[in-house]
């Protein structure tokens, strides 16, 4: 998992040629005019997801993974807490959903983190990271993100 702002943003385009490109769309794009829905990048490669949603209380945000794509994060309206915990021989509460490659898991309290992310911050999770996205800071709250799937 790597956090922090948009401006630093550009130090991860060398883990590889699909980060550059997510990184680059990341950059090099107005948020503000982009309708909610899917976006291609690079095919199968890069692809994102501008979403907007209302933030949820802990209990009810699921926890997940994913084998094939990392996830690159960007808050662009509203707050955010994202739970973390790194992969490490949890078992998963249901097989593997192939076409959204998503694994969903239960994580104990006392082994989870959560960090908080306000507009123009982002959060890269890698397979490795268990990571638990739409949970409320403080009370619910409207948000607009980013969301861009690299393969690794």
């Amino acid at each position: 998992m790597i956090t922090s702002t948009l401006s630093q943003l550009h130090w991860y385009k060398i883990i590889s040629p699909n980060f550059a490109k997510a990184i680059d769309f990341a950059l090099n794009t107005d948020f503000s005019v982009l309708e909610t829905g899917p976006y291609t990048i690079d095919g199968e490669n890069v692809f994102a997801m501008i979403n907007e949603y209302t933030t949820r209380p802990v209990e009810d945000c699921e926890w997940e993974s994913h084998l094939k794509y990392a996830d690159i994060q960007i808050m662009i309206t509203g707050i955010e807490n994202f739970g973390y915990t790194p992969l490490a021989g949890q078992e998963p509460v249901a097989a593997y959903h192939s076409a959204n490659d998503v694994v969903f898991y239960e994580i104990p309290e006392e082994e989870s983190s959560y960090i908080t992310l306000y507009p123009g911050q982002f959060i890269i999770f890698f397979p490795s990271d268990i990571h638990q996205p739409e949970v409320f800071s403080g009370s619910p709250l409207q948000v607009r993100k980013l969301v861009i799937k690299v393969k690794v």
